[in-house]
């Protein structure tokens, strides 16, 4: 990034947990305080996203690639079995959505804890925040299990008994 693009980028602050964002131009002068009042599910996305980068938010940034959607849902039918279009898009919009809702919360901790880095066990923390916790447990040992191979990756059946804490 050049300095010419530094300077068209405003900077943005989360005030408080009720979604006011203060967002400040280069100009001191510049402030501005914008309220979400509508937290409905992703029509708030484009608006924080024309606030934040100066352009609207595109339909195929908003959600995952439906390639990607629709090779997973391929796996859980029959060989030669179909999916419609309308399914894979409403499918397309549940998980994007699903992330969106998740993040937001993990996030949510990790600003009031002073970080900036979202990691697996701020995810698990909001999951089971947000009612999510049969999905907990088996997460817990998909992450310890995945750090091993990552960590770890030349010792076969690695057992070091890893915590994480929720």
């Amino acid at each position: 990034m050049n300095s010419s693009d530094s300077d068209d980028l405003a900077e943005e602050f989360l005030t408080d947990d009720t979604q006011n964002f203060l967002t400040q131009g280069h100009d001191s002068q510049d402030v501005e305080l914008v309220t979400l009042d509508n937290t409905d599910d992703s029509s708030n996305q484009g608006e924080v996203y024309e606030l934040k980068f100066g352009k609207p938010l595109r339909e195929q940034d908003r959600f995952l690639p439906i390639a990607n959607i629709a090779k997973i849902m391929k796996k859980s039918i029959p060989e030669g079995g179909k999916i419609a279009k309308d399914a894979r898009e409403c499918v397309q919009e549940c998980v994007s959505e699903f992330i969106s809702f998740i993040t937001s919360e993990a996030s949510d901790r990790c600003f009031q804890e002073k970080r900036k880095t979202i990691n697996g066990e701020d995810i698990l923390y909001a999951m089971s925040t947000l009612g999510f916790d049969n999905y907990v447990e088996p997460l817990k040992l998909y992450l310890q299990k995945y750090r091993e191979v990552i960590y770890y990756p030349n010792q076969e059946n690695f057992t070091k008994e890893r915590t994480i804490v929720k």
